[in-house]
């Protein structure tokens, strides 16, 4: 595992207790990258803004990466020092093989942040790191709270615009949260150190302060910091009774929290500052402007140290734009930290801490973390090549000979069911959602182990991969050439980087054990990381491939669903097959839009008076005439989750209606009625996977289907009574059961809504 790193350090080995060979290597640094011999007193001098450090040893069968944790900084004359200890390859576990020392000196402008990250589950809705102030950073956490009166009211105060319409399920795609931050002792909003400095007089600075404007006068070279201290701050008046209701009622919301360390998690640091408005008092928005500080890896423990650089010049960057009036600049010229997770994708916002107000040159900040919203990196122990699609676990026996038997390909496990035919049925809760019988469609996420952290390096050969895939029924095997990216830490933060190719490149195998011959292959970058020590980041590193599903279900250039065979092969350096380094599942992929549509609304009697934009004008003897449309929501593959065709009228209730056509299956509806027609997929269920094709399946026709209807006898009309108008609407819905691993299991809402309007000629007399 590598250590992150940031700034001018200097590395020196401390002590090794091991009979392998030891070694260090530096890499993403300005000066200092190398491989370092592990034997006491090797010291490097390393530069950089963001560098990486791995330690490694030698069993036998060439050098592989050590496991690696660190011990928190301590300031020692000067100097900020901490340890990295390392375990090899030997059976103890005392991590005393390879001991590195860091050191730097202490500056004014240079920032430590250390402490632990855990990753928080169950039911507390409040951050467990924070009793004060108190923080709620997911949308479920908020509408949880919101179900407690007192907490709501709070809410309502201070964020009301945080208060959801309509308090339902999360949705699909919600936008990064801000936390909302509930500061009854103004512990967040009040800067609570204090700095200390004595000034330095000298000549040199005497010959400086006449020479500059005076703004340099207290540049902070012309400084020494004693100390820097606390403010105490003032708690609440206990006379606030509100208040002390509104702290219980968030206390009893802490019960049933579990925390697990968050390894290998990368964490990104901003420096924040408040707005107007949260300078004049108000809640925390998160709506400041921000400065990017850098990032750093967690170690297997969840531990991190963070360095950055702030200019502690006066006034300089904090203090001239984040001062609020009556504050005292000796305060508030530390910066405010936050800090985030991100994905891939740096603006992929999957977490984001509150501020950390006024954070001292060095300061232990332990981070919880919603484990609902981040992604932990991947390290497999005895996995398969394919183990998951999205966030779908692929149970059952990785297929290593590519059997087309049904039982290979049946893929049966963690509570999820891939059915040879490549349909899949979801229900373990990690997906986040429940379907049955569904296809694959869209860009799909491979994960897998290809790396197998049980074994050792020499035994870890896959040095490429290949992906192949042919339809049910065909002969030949195509291989997946889609470019395929993977970011590097030492690159994180080049402008408009979005990774390094992981392949396709052309490379010579021996594909099925004949002769090499040059195909599209990829690297196995969880190797590159674990061996080879190149600087992968750790997110996602279980992924392999995002496949396209459209680019291989054409036929003749025609979008045709269907079952498919995807295969995926590990070859070694030499471009031999891997023994047992194969693996084969069956995906029916659909990319067909469903067959969907209805008709505009028309009267069967033309001579009914169009006067347009939708308006029709009856006589009164028309008043029952029948209006005719046509609609359908079908897929002949049989993935039609369910259809409806609902009605409306304004003003209310709906009128029973006589159904002319199709009569039967649609019998007639009375009074207030608002459905149609409908029909569900709810019969099918795994194993055996009917299938249900929608309006094709309940009215027998793969077409439109007709319509006529016009008011039951009892209701006298389309318009009734002493109505001299009405509005008629339909609304036809369906969804398809289709996943790529990520979605809620069905696509999106087909829909289609038609109107008509009806007035009397002649009104009726009161």
């Amino acid at each position: 595992m590598i250590i992150s790193m940031q700034g001018d350090w200097i590395v020196r080995v401390k002590a090794k207790s091991a009979s392998y060979p030891q070694r260090f290597i530096v890499v993403g640094a300005d000066t200092g990258n190398g491989i370092y011999t592990g034997t006491v007193g090797t010291t490097a001098n390393v530069t950089g803004d963001q560098w990486a450090i791995a330690i490694q040893n030698n069993p036998g069968g060439g050098y592989q990466q050590s496991d690696t944790k660190i011990k928190f900084p301590k300031t020692i004359g000067g100097n900020h020092t901490f340890e990295i200890l390392s375990n090899d390859a030997g059976g103890d576990s005392d991590f005393n093989d390879l001991v590195l020392e860091c050191s730097t000196p202490v500056n004014i402008n240079d920032f430590l942040i250390y402490g632990n990250v855990s990753m928080y589950s169950g039911r507390c809705l409040f951050n467990p790191c924070w009793r004060g102030p108190f923080v709620i950073d997911t949308y479920t956490s908020l509408l949880e709270a919101l179900k407690n009166n007192n907490i709501k009211k709070y809410i309502e105060k201070l964020y009301p615009e945080r208060i959801p319409e309509d308090i339902g399920p999360v949705p699909p795609d919600p936008a990064p949260f801000k936390p909302i931050v509930i500061d009854l002792k103004g512990e967040a909003t009040k800067p609570k150190t204090e700095l200390l400095y004595q000034r330095i007089e000298s000549n040199e600075i005497v010959v400086k302060k006449k020479a500059k404007a005076r703004a340099s006068e207290f540049a902070a070279a012309n400084y020494k910091l004693l100390s820097a201290r606390k403010k105490e701050v003032s708690l609440v008046d206990a006379s606030r009774v509100q208040d002390l209701k509104l702290i219980k009622a968030i206390e009893g919301l802490y019960f049933r929290c579990r925390t697990e360390p968050a390894n290998n998690i990368t964490l990104t640091f901003e420096e924040y500052d408040r707005t107007a408005a949260e300078l004049a008092g108000d809640a925390y928005t998160g709506e400041g402007n921000r400065r990017l500080l850098g990032d750093t890896i967690t170690d297997m423990n969840g531990n991190y140290i963070f360095r950055f650089s702030f200019d502690m010049s006066f006034p300089g960057i904090e203090d001239s734009s984040d001062q609020a009036p009556g504050e005292n600049i000796n305060v508030v010229a530390y910066p405010d930290v936050i800090v985030k997770v991100t994905s891939l994708a740096p603006n992929n916002v999957l977490y984001e801490s509150a501020p950390y107000y006024n954070v001292p040159n060095k300061k232990r900040i332990n981070l919880c973390l919603p484990k609902s919203q981040i992604q932990p990196s991947s390290a497999c122990f005895n996995g398969n090549l394919i183990g998951s699609l999205g966030n779908v676990f692929i149970g059952g026996d990785q297929n290593t000979t590519a059997s087309f038997f049904f039982s290979k390909l049946h893929r049966n496990g963690f509570n999820n069911d891939l059915e040879p035919s490549g349909k899949i049925s979801v229900d373990n809760s990690q997906a986040g959602f429940k379907v049955d019988c569904a296809a694959w469609g869209g860009t799909i996420d491979m994960s897998g182990c290809m790396y197998d952290v049980s074994k050792t390096a020499a035994q870890n050969k896959i040095k490429w991969y290949t992906i192949r895939i042919k339809r049910a029924g065909t002969i030949p095997w195509v291989f997946v050439s889609q470019n395929y990216k993977h970011p590097r830490y030492s690159k994180r933060n080049l402008p408009n980087y979005n990774g390094d190719d992981v392949g396709p490149f052309n490379q010579a195998l021996k594909v099925d054990g004949g002769a090499a011959v040059n195909v599209p292959a990829y690297k196995n970058i969880q190797r590159e990381m674990n061996v080879d020590f190149i600087d992968w980041v750790p997110d996602k590193i279980g992924r392999y491939m995002q496949l396209n599903t459209n680019i291989y279900d054409k036929v003749q250039g025609e979008t045709t669903p269907g079952t498919f065979y995807v295969r995926v092969d590990g070859y070694d350096n030499n471009g031999n097959l891997v023994a047992n380094a194969t693996d084969m599942i069956a995906l029916y992929i659909h990319n067909k839009p469903l067959n969907f549509s209805l008709s505009a609304l028309t009267f069967a009697d033309s001579s009914i008076v169009n006067a347009g934009c939708g308006l029709y004008r009856l006589e009164d003897d028309q008043l029952n005439t029948n209006i005719n449309f046509n609609f359908r929501a079908n897929d002949p593959y049989g993935f039609v989750d369910s259809y409806a065709l609902t009605m409306g009228r304004c003003p209310g209730p709906m009128i029973g209606l006589r159904v002319i056509d199709p009569n039967p299956p649609i019998s007639d509806t009375v009074s207030g009625e608002t459905i149609f027609s409908s029909g569900t997929a709810a019969g099918n269920i795994p194993h055996t996977c009917s299938g249900y094709t929608g309006t094709m399946q309940e009215f027998s026709d793969v077409g439109l289907i007709n319509a006529s209807i016009q008011p039951a006898l009892s209701e006298g009309g389309w318009i009734k009574g002493l109505e001299y108008f009405t509005r008629l609407s339909f609304h036809l819905t369906a969804r398809k059961r289709v996943t790529n691993g990520y979605n809620s299991g069905l696509s999106s809402l087909y829909q289609a809504h038609r109107t008509i309007l009806m007035e009397r000629i002649n009104p009726p007399t009161p």
